[in-house]
């Protein structure tokens, strides 16, 4: 049988953060857009992109949420505990913007975005 989800764990630069929610796990550097032409044949573009990972944080994880933190490159490992998957995203940037809801802590708005010959995964 075929297992997903569960458990993960996720370390930004040495420390250790709660994540909450399900991570996006985007690892394809190329983007694909199809069209079609006037006389009804149908065409692709190719584009590269960047690979990253999607996720929602804990407010109290320890992250600042400011200018200097989203300026900085970062390390990330990313490891699906249940899964024994591990994800490495090496001299990688925060894109978005932090939105934290006060009712429940949760911080959204941010991905982790590297090239993708900075982006390992191996099996635990």
């Amino acid at each position: 049988m075929d297992s997903k989800g569960g458990r993960f764990s996720l370390s930004v630069s040495g420390t250790t953060v709660s994540g909450r929610g399900a991570a996006k796990i985007m690892r394809s550097g190329v983007g694909v857009t199809t069209g079609v032409n006037q006389d009804g044949s149908g065409y692709k573009t190719i584009a590269p992109k960047l690979v990253g990972l999607d996720l929602t944080f804990d407010r109290g994880v320890g992250l600042n949420w400011d200018t200097t933190m989203l300026l900085a490159d970062v390390d990330v490992t990313f490891i699906e505990t249940d899964m024994g998957i591990t994800h490495m995203y090496t001299s990688a940037n925060w894109d978005g913007d932090p939105t934290i809801d006060s009712a429940t802590g949760e911080v959204t708005g941010l991905k982790i975005m590297t090239s993708e010959s900075n982006y390992q995964t191996f099996n635990n």
